[in-house]
C-alpha cells in the first residue's frame, strides 16, 4: 500500500503547486491513496465547492481539515462527501459537530484504510474542541482497520511528538503533523509506526507560512493587533510526504518528504 499526503494547501498558489507538481509524483510513487489537508484552500480559509471539484480533477482522493474548517459557508457540503474528514475532536455543543465526520474507514485494494483528523489542544479555539489524547484512545478501543492514517492538526512541535510517543504501540499506520506549515526532516518508523512532525504546505514560498509576508512582518515590527491573512503569490513550493506499508504486515516501511519548488 502506498500512501501520499499533501500538506496545507495555501490559496491559489498552492493549488497551482498541485496542479503543477501531483503528476509528476503520481508517476514517481505510484500512490494507491493521496490525501491533502485542504483547510486554506480557498484564499487562506477553508474550502468552496469549486476549488474541492478542482483539486479532485488533479488527483487527490482524500481530504482532511483543520481549525479553519467552518470559514467557508459551502463547507458544510463538501464535509458530506464520502472521502473528506474534519477533525474529530469537536465539542457535541457546537452545531459543527453535526457536519460531517471526524473518522472514516474505506476499504482500498482489499484493505482496511482509517483516515483521522483531529485538533490539537495547542490551537487555542476556546473550549470548541475537546482533548484529542484522550478523544483518539477512546476510538482505538474499537479499532479494525489495517492501517489507520492520522492527520494531527496542531501547533506546537512538542505536542505532535507526545501524541506520536502517546499512540505509536497503539496502532499500525501513520502520524503525520499539520498547520505549522514548515516541514520537519525528522521522519522515522518506530514499531509499527510512521511519524513527521510537520508535512509543510503547498503555497507561496517567499510568504510567511503561505501568507503575504508585508502583513505578517507588520504585526512584529509595528506590534499590530489585527492582520489580514492574505495569500502570497511569490513562487509557489510543494510539501507532500510519502509513505508504503508492507502488503502483508501492513507495517510502514518506507517515509520519505517530498519537497519541490517553482522553478
Amino acid at each position: 500500500m502506498k500512501l501520499v499526503f499533501i500538506g496545507d494547501i495555501f490559496g491559489n498558489k498552492g493549488r497551482e503547486a498541485v496542479k503543477k507538481e501531483l503528476p509528476n509524483v503520481i508517476k514517481k510513487y505510484s500512490p494507491d491513496i493521496i490525501i491533502a489537508n485542504g483547510e486554506n484552500t480557498t484564499h487562506g480559509r477553508s474550502m468552496n465547492l469549486k476549488h474541492f471539484q478542482e483539486l479532485l480533477k488533479y488527483g487527490i482522493t482524500h481530504f482532511t481539515f483543520g481549525n479553519h474548517t467552518w470559514q467557508n459557508p459551502e463547507i458544510k457540503n463538501i464535509l458530506n462527501h464520502e472521502n473528506v474528514v474534519r477533525p474529530l475532536n469537536i465539542n457535541k455543543e457546537n452545531k459543527e459537530s453535526e457536519w460531517g465526520k471526524g473518522t472514516r474507514l474505506f476499504n482500498i485494494n482489499n484493505k482496511k484504510i482509517r483516515l483521522t483528523n483531529l485538533l490539537g489542544e495547542s490551537i487555542n479555539m476556546q473550549g470548541f474542541q475537546t482533548n484529542p489524547f484522550l478523544c483518539f484512545e477512546n476510538l482505538l478501543k474499537n479499532e479494525k482497520s489495517d492501517i489507520h492514517f492520522v492527520d494531527f492538526h496542531c501547533e506546537t512541535t512538542s505536542e505532535k511528538n507526545a501524541f506520536f510517543i502517546a499512540f505509536c504501540d497503539k496502532m499500525k499506520g501513520a502520524i503525520v503533523g499539520t498547520h505549522t506549515h514548515v516541514p520537519t526532516n525528522d521522519s522515522k518508523i518506530f514499531l509499527n509506526c510512521a511519524f513527521l512532525t510537520d508535512v509543510g504546505m503547498c503555497g507561496g514560498s517567499l510568504g510567511v507560512i503561505g501568507a503575504d509576508s508585508k502583513e505578517i512582518v507588520a504585526t512584529f515590527m509595528e506590534k499590530q493587533e489585527k492582520f489580514k491573512m492574505i495569500p502570497s503569490l511569490t513562487k509557489y513550493q510543494f510539501n507532500a510526504v510519502f509513505i508504503e506499508f508492507d502488503e502483508e504486515t501492513n507495517n510502514p516501511i518506507k517515509i520519505e518528504s517530498i519537497i519541490k519548488y517553482e522553478e
